[in-house]
């Protein structure tokens, strides 16, 4: 066992056992790699000290010593028994001697030989490997967004945020490869009569609010409200409930952001500020989603407020209004 000398040394990498008997029997393909972290301390309170934020940069990246690859976690001699036990099974033993012959199903015992593992180094020596890809296909993770609620209008693979500079001379703008969709929500407000309103479907009715009490003309006041639902997925990845942390800006006039925080059960007291996402927006997830917009969407309510891991909306579209059986 020895220690990378990080001045000199960026990588190496090794074969297993195992990966050794598979380039030589010619079908050793990797297909896939991981990064893992093990030998790095991220809380120091369980090793019993402090530090600053600034100086943990400094320990993990420099001052903390990394192992080189230890391509075998059994001794030889275990694995060599290991090997005997495998192999041993087709046999039968005869004789005083204890002497072994092959049993009359020959096919069973080459099978064995060839089967066998070599020294059981068929997995990860690391527990938890970084990131949430999913191991079982080639495709890196990637984000599977669909409206049920709402119409994208535009989208874009970057986003561009300007910066101010007192050199003119200077680009002013940088470049994020973070994509950008466009979704425009509209509430209406509009005056209408007891009789007129007599004319909208039960779906439509359902997304209108009476904002004014009677009177006389026989007009009030109506608000149509407006929702955005989007079924949002990653796919090619450990699907779980937890996969997302959501977060919201506010975009100025200027090309700057502000970030705004969401109430926790700490602050619901409190009164609703302009640095709160409630100010401007009700953000639900999953089964915090309202009664009437799940019906009127048909979504199966088991794909919201199940315990499994994340799954795509399900949809019932032979009882919709607005969707066409397929």
């Amino acid at each position: 066992m020895s220690f990378f000398d990080k001045k000199e040394e960026v990588i190496e990498m090794k074969l297993t056992e195992y990966g050794k008997r598979k380039l030589q029997l010619g079908r050793l393909n990797p297909t896939f790699y991981a990064f893992f972290d093990d030998d790095i301390l991220y809380n120091t309170n369980a090793a019993g000290f402090t530090e600053a934020q600034n100086d943990a940069d400094r320990r993990i990246r420099f001052d903390t010593p990394a192992l080189k690859v230890q391509k075998s976690t059994t001794g030889a001699e275990t694995r060599v028994n290991q090997f005997l036990d495998d192999v041993s099974g087709p046999l039968q033993e005869t004789g005083s001697a204890g002497e072994y012959i092959i049993s009359e199903n020959s096919v069973a015992f080459v099978n064995a030989f060839q089967d066998t593992p070599q020294f059981a180094q068929k997995f990860f020596l690391g527990s938890d490997p970084l990131g949430t890809s999913d191991l079982k296909t080639q495709y890196a993770p990637a984000w599977h967004i669909n409206a049920l609620e709402g119409q994208i209008s535009a989208s874009q693979y970057y986003q561009t945020v300007n910066l101010t500079s007192s050199n003119a001379g200077l680009a002013n703008g940088i470049v994020r490869n973070i994509p950008q969709i466009d979704i425009t929500i509209d509430y209406k407000t509009f005056y209408s009569s007891d009789d007129e309103m007599d004319d909208f479907t039960s779906a439509q009715a359902e997304k209108i609010i009476r904002l004014t009490e009677d009177n006389p003309t026989g007009v009030a006041l109506y608000l149509e409200e407006n929702y955005l639902v989007l079924d949002v997925v990653e796919r090619n990845s450990d699907n779980l409930k937890e996969n997302f942390e959501i977060e919201v800006f506010l975009s100025g006039s200027d090309g700057t952001y502000s970030k705004k925080t969401f109430l926790t059960t700490e602050t619901l007291g409190d009164v609703i500020g302009d640095q709160s996402v409630e100010f401007y927006a009700n953000i639900l997830v999953d089964a915090e989603m309202p009664n009437e917009a799940i019906d009127r969407l048909n979504i199966q309510e088991s794909t919201l407020k199940g315990t499994i891991a994340r799954t795509q909306l399900s949809r019932n579209l032979y009882t919709s209004d607005n969707e066409e059986p397929c």
